[in-house]
């Protein structure tokens, strides 16, 4: 037969089955793995017999069954899935914070460590901080280094998948510059892998976001800097240059600078981000102010200024201010008018917001949601990320997990040798 068929590819997929069913289902006898997989009883008793021997699978506790109810009499054999039988790490390495999480393969975090990057100078710095907080939370997690399985790290900028390298970050000051993933491996001796924070947190919103069942979906981070990440039939869409998503450099201005159109260099904002990015808003707002003499208004952004700090503006307007509400407006249909070239481009089912902007929750919503409709020729749904600021890490820790399953839990890793 040839090599990609016969029994005994067969007996990998099937463990496969058994496998993934008691990783969805938790833990089952072989009676519930039966029906939950199609499979026959012997197929399923020889998928779990290799899970055992491999140390994925073991005995649940007999005292329960998988629904936890109390067994009388001699109960049925328990089979779980051995989620702590590895660890993963992911991590999010920005300008404002590092977040780093453990996690068992089940994708419960099991430990996290965050820290605040605002006073750190330089990538050196980031790196030698990023390195500490892996080793803290590993040992937080009481997962020794050497037993991490795979590790991934989300980084803004443009990030060559392939190395590891972060080729453009201008928000980290030299971060370009430093061997992440050599310094990394070198302490976790796994498989490591960079990636653009932005496509990370897609896959997270994917994950356990608001976007679990959407398969096309963009994901906008909206904060001092702009950017999307796109998900086009459940696969991440990354480009021949890993720069797919770069809408802070969309040039939508009418008009012209005293040197004509907006030249894009790569280590300066792009022109979409300067119209709605925090800084921009804050500026819109104080020069409103200084304009129209609202004293309050202008104070608030002062305040809101060192930190890019939106919010400020926001609650004016919720609480009935009629500047800041305009503003908020003008800011809504700027971004919306970015927003509607990728929906007329991709034509995605969702579109989640995060990023600091989006703590301004459903009132902004509302309002772009507006602006798009007179732009678009079918709009998709708005949603708000439901997971913060931990979207890249979480992210990060699912790239982890796929990983993971491509090298162990895939059929050609399980049961190869029996």
């Amino acid at each position: 037969m040839p090599a990609g068929t016969g029994p005994h590819v067969l007996r990998r997929i099937n463990v496969v089955t058994v496998l993934t069913a008691l990783r969805e289902g938790g833990p089952q006898r072989v009676a519930d793995l039966v029906t939950a997989t199609g499979l026959s009883r012997p197929a399923v008793s020889r998928a779990i017999d290799t899970l055992r021997a491999e140390g994925w699978a073991e005995d649940a506790d007999q005292r329960s069954g998988a629904g936890g109810e109390i067994r009388v009499g001699r109960p049925a054999a328990v089979i779980r899935f051995r989620s702590e039988a590895g660890h993963v790490l992911g991590a999010d390495v920005g300008p404002h914070k590092i977040l780093a999480m453990v996690s068992d393969l089940a994708g419960n975090v099991i430990a996290e460590r965050r820290e605040d990057t605002h006073r750190l100078r330089g990538g050196e710095e980031v790196l030698r901080a990023l390195l500490r907080i892996t080793t803290d939370v590993l040992a937080e997690a009481g997962v020794p280094a050497g037993d991490v399985l795979s590790a991934a790290i989300g980084s803004p900028g443009l990030v060559d998948t392939k190395t590891g390298t972060v080729t453009l970050a201008p928000s980290i000051p030299g971060w370009a510059s430093i061997p992440v993933a050599a310094e990394l491996r070198s302490l976790l001796a796994c498989p490591l892998s960079v990636h653009n924070d932005v496509n990370l947190a897609v896959l997270a919103e994917r994950w356990r976001g608001t976007a679990t069942e959407a398969d096309d979906l963009v994901f906008v981070q909206w904060g001092a800097r702009v950017g999307a990440g796109i998900m086009i039939d459940g696969r991440l869409l990354r480009g021949t240059n890993a720069a797919a998503g770069e809408i802070g450099f969309l040039d939508l201005a009418e008009h012209r600078g005293p040197d004509g159109p907006h030249i894009v260099t790569r280590d300066t904002m792009g022109p979409f981000e300067r119209q709605v990015g925090a800084s921009a808003i804050i500026e819109l707002a104080l020069a409103e102010a200084e304009r129209q003499g609202d004293a309050r208004l202008r104070e608030l952004m002062l305040r809101a200024r060192p930190h890019d700090d939106v919010a400020a503006l926001f609650d004016a307007a919720s609480a009935g201010s009629a500047l800041a509400e305009s503003i908020v407006d003008q800011i809504a249909a700027r971004f919306a008018r970015g927003l509607a070239a990728a929906c007329l481009l991709l034509d995605p089912e969702l579109i989640v917001i995060g990023g600091g902007v989006s703590r301004a929750g459903a009132r902004l919503l509302t309002v772009v949601e507006r602006h798009l409709r007179r732009r678009t020729l079918v709009r998709p749904r708005l949603a708000l990320s439901s997971l913060g600021d931990t979207a890249v890490a979480l992210g990060a820790t699912r790239s982890a997990l796929d990983d993971v399953e491509r090298r162990h839990l895939s059929p050609d890793a399980l049961g190869a040798s029996r």
